[in-house]
């Protein structure tokens, strides 16, 4: 059980600084994670905010609400980085002193001022999380990396030719969660050491090595050929769709012994079981057979399914224990008070500026001696540049005032 001890502004990275110069998905949603856990995290943007502070989707008055949910809890500053002026503010905000600052992250490419080599310069103890698309130096994105991989050929319907893009952009994600770790793994480096480095993560090595991980790569090596695409059907073990008499679907899955034989004692099949045992001289208790017969076994118990309605199904399968979920549509896991999205306190309603009031979710990691509060907003594009730069670098009224005439910083006056 969380206390009440700790500042709800607080958390485990609580102190450290980190820059973040970055956009789209995989830094923004690395450094978001790092905010959320209570690190001050200063989102850099050019005058007028990155490409990716008007991505879709936005709300009626043109607000992103991309922009909005991945970067939660960060200040915003605004710096002309086209300007040689600009790009000495950023500088210098990397290489403030204080054992807790002189952390960067970035994806930006074909920036000399902001590599490792140039900023190092200015402190000798930097740490640099340096996001790429492909580590041969290619540029590449979540869709064009998953392309590649083989992914959307396993993806979609059984008979159905062409590969399916999913739109989940997970090696994003993936690469920003490494990220994330990437920054608290050097920071305790520096700490017992006092060297800084240099991370480089890219998405098409985090693609590679996730398919690796999880056996893909393997098979073919292996066995002499890969996984094909099975539509619904759960790989290696028993999962399937199942329609219900009022036009629901469930999702079940049969993954252990204990699973499969509730499931079976659950829609009256037992004996059907043991007969289809017999004349295929098999063991369905054993997971690779449930996999190998998936179709039969689907073909028997659709019937079950199909002949009750959704809340004689979910009762049902409630009361045996079986792994199961609905389908539910992006507006049924916001609206449908069983969903997901209501099963825990996960979510709260926060005001964003310029938008309105909305469910904002806590961090998903809940450490038992700390309590996150309340979720914080993301700032308004240049809201932090004057608090920023008073507070890190000692500017005055007079210092921010004429480089806001000469159009170096935006952001609120």
């Amino acid at each position: 059980m969380k206390t009440t001890e700790d500042s709800a502004t607080s958390g485990p990275l609580a102190g450290l600084r980190i820059i973040d110069i970055s956009t789209y998905v995989a830094g923004p949603s690395s450094t978001m994670t790092l905010a959320q856990l209570g690190a001050e995290v200063i989102r850099i943007d050019p005058i007028g905010g990155a490409t990716d502070t008007r991505r879709l989707p936005l709300d009626s008055h043109g607000n992103s609400l991309y922009w909005a949910g991945l970067n939660k809890a960060k200040k915003s500053v605004e710096i002309d980085i086209s300007s040689p002026e600009g790009r000495e503010l950023v500088t210098a905000l990397v290489a403030a002193p204080g054992t807790s600052n002189g952390i960067v992250v970035t994806n930006a490419v074909g920036q000399r001022w902001l590599s490792y080599e140039a900023l190092s310069e200015r402190r000798l103890d930097l740490i640099q999380v340096h996001i790429t698309g492909r580590s041969d130096g290619k540029p590449a994105v979540d869709y064009t990396v998953n392309c590649e991989v083989g992914l959307p050929f396993l993806t979609g319907p059984v008979d159905f030719e062409r590969p399916v893009n999913h739109v989940l952009p997970a090696w994003d994600l993936l690469t920003g969660v490494q990220a994330a770790l990437a920054v608290v793994s050097a920071d305790r480096v520096r700490t017992m050491t006092g060297k800084g480095q240099l991370v480089t993560v890219s998405l098409a090595d985090v693609a590679v090595a996730t398919m690796a991980h999880l056996g893909f790569v393997a098979d073919v090596v292996v066995n002499g050929r890969g996984r094909r695409r099975e539509g619904n059907y759960l790989y290696g073990s028993y999962g399937s769709d199942f329609a219900t008499a009022d036009g629901q679907r469930v999702m079940i899955v049969a993954l252990t012994e204990r699973h499969w034989r509730n499931l079976v004692e659950m829609t009256g099949l037992t004996e059907t079981i043991a007969a289809l045992e017999r004349s295929l001289n098999v063991d369905l208790a054993e997971e690779e057979s449930r996999y190998q017969y998936r179709e039969v076994l689907s073909a028997l118990l659709s019937s079950w399914f199909g002949q009750r309605s959704f809340e004689d199904v979910t009762r049902g399968l409630d009361a045996s224990k079986v792994l199961w979920g609905t389908y539910r549509t992006v507006e049924d896991l916001v609206t449908n008070p069983n969903s997901l999205m209501h099963a825990t306190d996960l979510m709260v309603d926060v005001d964003q500026p310029g938008i309105g009031r909305f469910p904002v979710p806590r961090p998903v990691l809940d450490f038992s001696g700390w309590n996150d509060g309340q979720p914080a907003p993301a700032a308004v594009l240049g809201q932090h540049t004057d608090e920023v730069l008073r507070e890190a670098l000692g500017f005055d009224e007079h210092h921010l005032a004429d480089l806001r005439s000469r159009s170096v910083i935006g952001g609120r006056r």
